[in-house]
């Protein structure tokens, strides 16, 4: 287990396991994740493994900004409404995939639809940044258990593994994002996190699915 600082130096090293193949366990705004490139299946097999999860779950994609996350999927009126009010933050939208895609699909959701969020840490932006294309997420934590808020957690968690992990003291928020699927232009709550129904509501947006 490495851990390394989120300075300069520690962003570059991380970019550069990246790069090579390798995971990296990442602060974020809302929990600790465990990133990898979405072209290295190698290193995405390796987070479903440490994470003990089955490999037909889907992942999600961070991207840094806007302009990036539409390259990968189609932004309806209700996203385009929801990333204005909560990008970056805590939000992952579950969106229809655009066609042609070069990163690994078989990661993916199976109903032609994408996972992406822009979080608001300047970690996670740095290395897609300096990466040049958009990473894999996952919440670092053992299956089923809670996600991990802090390096406390990690070591925990993960002990006597082979990781690097970028240290960056407690998470903003402490809880997972909230994930919309809105491929049906309704709102349809995947999971509750840190933004409830109330805050979603103040936008007037009525088409609910839940």
């Amino acid at each position: 287990m490495k851990i390394i600082n989120s300075n300069t130096q520690g962003i570059k090293e991380a970019v550069k396991k990246i790069l090579e193949g390798e995971i990296v366990f990442i602060p974020t705004d809302t929990v600790y994740g465990i990133v990898a490139s979405p072209y290295k299946n190698k290193a995405i097999k390796k987070i479903f493994s440490i994470k003990k999860r089955s490999s037909n779950n889907s992942l999600v994609l961070l991207c840094s900004n806007y302009k990036m996350a539409k390259k990968y999927a189609i932004f309806n009126k209700i996203a385009n409404n929801l990333k204005k009010k909560f990008w970056p933050g805590p939000l992952t939208l579950i969106l229809k995939k655009k066609s042609g895609l070069k990163i690994s699909k078989k990661w993916l959701s199976k109903n032609n639809s994408i996972g992406i969020r822009i979080p608001d840490h300047n970690v996670p932006i740095k290395i897609i940044e300096k990466c040049n294309f958009p990473i894999f997420c996952t919440s670092a934590n053992i299956s089923s258990k809670k996600s991990c808020r802090n390096i406390k957690d990690i070591v925990k968690n993960f002990k006597n593994k082979k990781i690097t992990i970028i240290n960056d003291g407690k998470t903003k928020f402490g809880l997972d994002s909230t994930i919309i699927d809105v491929t049906k232009d309704k709102i349809n709550i995947l999971r509750k996190g840190y933004i409830n129904k109330k805050k979603i509501k103040k936008l007037g947006l009525l088409d609910y699915e839940n």
